[in-house]
């Protein structure tokens, strides 16, 4: 397995629209060890998901996982799912307004409103069907995965530009409480 490079904002790939991923594709031992890949560099980077645009892939390939992740300790733990080709619906009209970063945009944080509750439909690493419904984070996380997969990076969907934070700052003056900044 492999550490796989990560392509960075301003980079044309990631505002491509991926391609879909074939039966064909998924048997290729050469594709499951791809996979290998995105899950170790999304673990080894301290990510709670990974599209493969992100890993100069342009295919509809996303990883989430999160177990006490460091750059986020209050997500709950998600178990690891590889999904093929994902789709999401709204299914609720209610929002969830939350602070995201990305492995592709560097050291920077900003507020982002997303569904509160979506359905999804994809595939697993063997092209099996998946659909869930999910809500919270893991919703959040699926929303701000697949915006990848169609060219989109979190900054696309900030409606205050004025949130838009350095990690630094942003562990300095948001995590913190108001009281002890300085």
């Amino acid at each position: 397995m492999a550490i796989l490079k990560i392509a960075k904002l301003g980079n044309p790939l990631l505002r491509q629209i991926s391609a879909p991923v074939t039966p064909a594709e998924a048997q290729d031992p050469v594709f499951q060890n791809f996979l290998e890949d995105m899950v170790e560099t999304m673990r080894k980077l301290d990510g709670v998901g990974l599209a493969a645009p992100q890993v100069f892939e342009s295919k509809q390939i996303i990883v989430v996982e999160a177990n006490a992740n460091p750059r986020y300790p209050n997500a709950p733990d998600l178990s690891l799912m590889i999904l093929l080709n994902p789709t999401f619906t709204y299914l609720s009209e209610e929002t969830i307004e939350g602070w995201e970063g990305c492995l592709s945009v560097d050291n920077l944080r900003g507020k982002v409103v997303r569904s509160a509750r979506v359905g999804l439909k994809a595939f697993n690493r063997y092209m099996e069907p998946v659909e869930m419904e999910a809500e919270g984070f893991l919703a959040v996380v699926l929303q701000h995965e697949i915006d990848h997969l169609n060219g989109k990076v979190f900054l696309d969907r900030m409606k205050d530009f004025s949130t838009l934070t350095h990690l630094a700052e942003f562990e300095r003056f948001w995590t913190r409480d108001p009281a002890e900044v300085g």
